[in-house]
């Protein structure tokens, strides 16, 4: 016989928290399972609420007439039975641990219910490096996303949906263009030199980030993962948190889990989705016409004393030539789908997970495509009863296909950047001449035709219509594990796992157009092959003393090796127009991007929890790494980190008082801890060496690099304290937290004296700091919650200081063209003259030089004379580099996201919206 799942002491307590929140007392007490108030004797109402998953009848459920005090409970075999005087009455029944649901009686005389469990959000099951916790036990800063969420959006990479759902964690991707890399910082920039892109681990293996194309067409490796696929997506934030990562976990880390089969008959899921892409008020960018684009312009050389030089020009049918160009680079009703069709189940000993996926996207701007075809297999098998093995892979393959979008680092002042070209050029050209051939001019810029002065533009149309540039990958993923438990509590895990990615490259550069008009037309064709494997062995060890005392023991080991292969072909000279690709007839071929290279990491590593009584906890990370790229002696770092935490709810006192009744869960923490930073350094930074060249047709060898014997890790030392709470048993939770990451250590190139015969003058030094501060508020609640309709709403809040605090001794300056970085400000700040104004009695630009001195400038004198004072006397020019002014920092100091879900379960459609905000304090 089956145990009612609730005491007749739980329900009391029910009734009295009904008590608490709603001010209305409980009903007079009546024997457990009886009507508690009869209204009348018009329709009896019976039936029965069992447990949805399972079927089991729930006792004590509370079935009440909604608007009134008339009620009654289920008795221990979920039956009820009730009174009502209006069929048009609606029942409500509520149960601790289940989702309430609201029915309209109508005519039928018996309503049976099945109650949804709803399980606390502080019970979930949270990922952490190298195993998992419940969210109650956490003393470490995670935030943890739901697969759900994040497969609710349309979008083609899953960081695109995780946009504003964790505080702390700010993502953006620039430029738009499909498939660009994100760029995605956890509690701020976290390096200068290196990189500040988070460790992102798959199922246990670390992968690869940032753009791996070289060309225009992006191609972001998170998108090889299928949205669709994934359980949930954790980041870790705090030191006690990451420092299971050691040297890779100083920009944080964001851990992805995938589904996997569950126990029960197989379960087929299709998640479909389409969409249409439309510019962002592109038509609230108002350009000048042809008339006022001409008009005002012949107005500025005659107030520099020069002639016309711009003139109306008319296309053969005698109409007026009046050119917006963002019609030729950008497009409406870019269509996009998605289909994702997986199958799951599992028996006694065999858990299984299929998943194929297929999606094709075309973005707003012409000719900017992705497709990506993946597939994924997941097996866990108990061979015994304490010996489990298991296998995860999968494959994807994308293509990317794009234009010069601008999007990629270095193409913002490149010839053919289309955003520019839609903006920039004459409205009075036309890109096209009579007979429909491309209006080419000198240079392959588009042709002046009436006008005096050429442009400096490149010709739109032909760019569009020529020049071609896509990256296609092949990516495959995987791992297979073995789980021995030897004794009760003790686990001993192996797994192996590899990342494999290929990339091949190709471009199309046109004769009609730069830079492809120098050479005669251009083709290039580059391979890429990224290799990674990754071993891991653990040791757990979970057990309990005097039934209080709850401690978990791993230790690990962990090795990787990372190689990359490149070669490539670029050709020139193209023979016929046909040829577009490095398999056609050219007369140039010259090898690029030619490169070998490998590293190797070995790491020892350590975790100690314990907890008293789930109220005090505690909490120890060790990692010992040894990474190859640093110089000998330097190879090997410690890293640490430490929390405490305390849940004050789970105190007699703090339950037993009249505040759990609203605050139903408080837990304070803190953490300390020091990771490192291995990310974005060249393998071989360390070493002094060698180049291999030519001179003229002999071989040769030159210096190409000077190394630094002691060159060693980044260090990030990172403080945490906060707050967890749930109010209203849970219905709202969130976090308040304050964060200090004193970053140290930093690797930047210092300047060298040309006399000292170091390639590029500069040298590779540990030498910088700087310092990231800030606060953080999140909060989830579930507004409505019932069978028929949920509203979550998800808010955060985040604020950010960044300050640099040390440089090179002899240069507290570090200029890199519009930006700079500062001691005692923010990195990377805007560097710029400062300007002020326009002179009201000249109309020259007014300038402010390093030493306080107001200039003017007149572009249409000689050069001679362009720069003078306000009285007129000849000056040196205002330059960047010798009167800049630190202009203030680039990064913002806060932000604030709000995200609400609107699903019903009903609609095949999941509404949701968010909105997100840069900030500033």
């Amino acid at each position: 016989m089956k145990k009612p799942i609730i005491s007749a002491q739980q329900i009391l307590g029910l009734l009295l928290l009904s008590y608490a929140l709603s001010g209305t007392p409980p009903a007079e007490a009546a024997p457990l399972h009886q009507p508690l108030l009869i209204s009348s004797k018009d329709l009896v109402i019976q039936g029965k609420v069992t447990a949805q998953s399972d079927g089991t009848p729930l006792p004590g459920v509370s079935v009440a007439i909604k608007g009134t005090t008339v009620g009654t409970t289920t008795d221990a075999n979920g039956n009820y039975q009730l009174h009502i005087a209006d069929a048009k009455a609606t029942l409500v029944f509520s149960f601790v641990g289940f989702i309430s649901q609201e029915v309209i009686v109508g005519t039928r005389t018996r309503v049976d219910i099945h109650l949804e469990s709803q399980t606390s959000q502080l019970n979930e099951v949270v990922v952490v490096g190298y195993g998992t916790q419940q969210k109650r036990d956490l003393t470490g800063s995670i935030a943890t996303v739901s697969g759900k969420d994040l497969a609710a959006a349309p979008v083609q990479s899953f960081d695109q949906a995780l946009q504003g759902r964790a505080a702390g964690v700010n993502i953006s991707t620039p430029g738009g263009a499909l498939n660009a890399t994100p760029v995605i910082r956890i509690r701020g920039i976290n390096s200068i030199n290196l990189s500040s892109f988070p460790l992102v681990v798959v199922d246990g293996v670390p992968t690869y980030t940032d753009n791996i194309s070289t060309n225009s067409a992006s191609n972001n490796p998170l998108s090889n993962i299928n949205p669709a696929d994934i359980e949930s997506v954790e980041v870790l934030k705090d030191a006690s948190a990451t420092a299971i990562y050691g040297s890779r976990a100083s920009a944080g880390v964001i851990l992805i889990t995938t589904k996997q089969g569950k126990k029960g008959n197989v379960k087929v899921s299709l998640d479909s989705w389409v969409s249409w892409s439309n510019p962002y008020r592109l038509n609230k960018i108002q350009m000048l016409g042809a008339e006022d684009f001409v008009t005002l312009k012949n107005e500025a050389l005659a107030n520099a004393g020069q002639t016309p030089g711009y003139a109306l020009n008319y296309d053969a049918n005698g109409n007026l030539i009046d050119t917006d160009y963002k019609k030729l680079f950008y497009q409406n009703n870019g269509f996009s789908q998605s289909h994702a069709l997986s199958f799951s189940g599992g028996s006694e000993r065999t858990n299984y997970y299929v998943s194929l996926g297929y999606t094709d996207q075309a973005g707003i701007v012409k000719h900017n495509e992705f497709d990506r075809k993946n597939a994924r297999v997941k097996i866990d098998h108990k061979l015994f009863k304490t010996f489990t093995i298991g296998a995860n892979f999968a494959i994807s393959n994308t293509s990317t296909l794009s234009v010069n979008s601008g999007s990629v680092s270095g193409e913002v002042y490149s010839y053919t950047n289309g955003p520019r070209l839609a903006l920039s050029p004459d409205p009075n050209l036309s890109p096209y001449n009579s007979d429909g051939s491309y209006n080419i001019g000198s240079g392959g810029l588009i042709g002046q035709m009436n006008n005096r002065i050429p442009s400096i533009w490149s010709n739109l149309a032909a760019v569009m219509d020529n020049d071609r540039y896509r990256s296609s990958g092949a990516a495959t993923q995987g791992s297979l594990y073995a789980n021995w438990e030897i004794i009760k509590g003790l686990n001993i895990r192996t797994q192996y796992g590899i990342d494999r990615l290929s990339v091949v490259d190709e471009s199309y550069e046109s004769p009609l157009t730069p830079p492809g008009v120098f050479v005669g037309g251009s083709a290039t064709s580059r391979y890429r092959n990224n290799y990674r494997w990754n071993w891991q062995n653990t040791a757990q060890y979970d057990f309990s003393l005097a039934g209080k005392h709850n401690i978990s023991l791993l230790i690990g080991n962990e090795q990787q090796l990372s190689t990359v292969d490149r070669w490539g072909l670029n050709r020139t000279n193209q023979s016929d127009p046909l040829f577009r690709s490095v398999k056609g007839n050219f007369v140039n071929t010259v090898p690029v991007s030619m490169a070998q290279t490998e590293n190797f990491l070995l790491s020892y590593f350590g975790r100690l929890n314990y907890d008293f009584g789930k109220k005090y906890f505690a909490t120890l990370n060790f990692r010992r790494d040894g990474y190859s790229a640093f110089a000998s002696g330097k190879k090997f770092g410690n890293f640490y980190g430490a929390s405490l935490g305390y849940s004050i709810s789970d105190e007699t006192f703090w339950a037993n008082s009249a505040i759990s009744r609203i605050v139903s869960y408080l837990k304070f923490r803190g953490s300390y801890g020091l990771v490192g930073n291995n990310q974005g350094i060249n393998d071989y930074a360390s070493l002094q060496s060698y180049a291999a060249g030519l001179q003229g047709d002999s071989p040769t060898l030159y210096y190409d690099q000077a190394g630094n014997r002691s060159l060693s890790w980044e260090t990030s030392k990172k403080t945490d304290f906060g707050f967890a709470f749930g109010l209203l048993n849970d219905r709202i939770t969130g976090e308040i937290a304050y964060y200090q990451n004193d970053v140290d250590g930093l690797i930047l190139n210092v300047p060298q004296a040309s006399s000292k015969g170091i390639p590029s003058n500069s040298l590779l030094l540990n030498i910088g700091s700087m310092q990231n501060t800030g606060l953080e508020f999140s909060v989830q609640a579930h507004a409505v919650r019932t069978d028929e309709f949920s509203w979550k709403i998800n808010a955060n809040v985040t604020t950010l200081k960044n300050k640099v605090i040390s440089l090179n001794g002899d240069n507290q300056r570090i200029i890199n063209g519009e930006n700079v970085i500062e001691i005692g400000k923010s990195v990377s700040s805007l560097w710029a003259v400062t300007t002020l104004g326009v002179n009201p009695e000249n109309g020259r630009r007014l300038f402010q030089k390093a030493d306080g001195t107001v200039v003017q400038y007149d572009h249409s004198a000689s050069a001679s004379q362009r720069w003078t004072t306000l009285e007129g006397t000849s000056v040196s020019a205002a330059t960047t580099l010798a009167d800049g002014r630190n202009q203030g920092p680039a990064l913002p100091n806060g932000t604030a996201d709000l995200i609400t879900r609107l699903p019903t379960k009903t609609s095949i459609w999941v509404y949701s919206c968010n909105s997100r905000e840069v900030i500033r304090f």
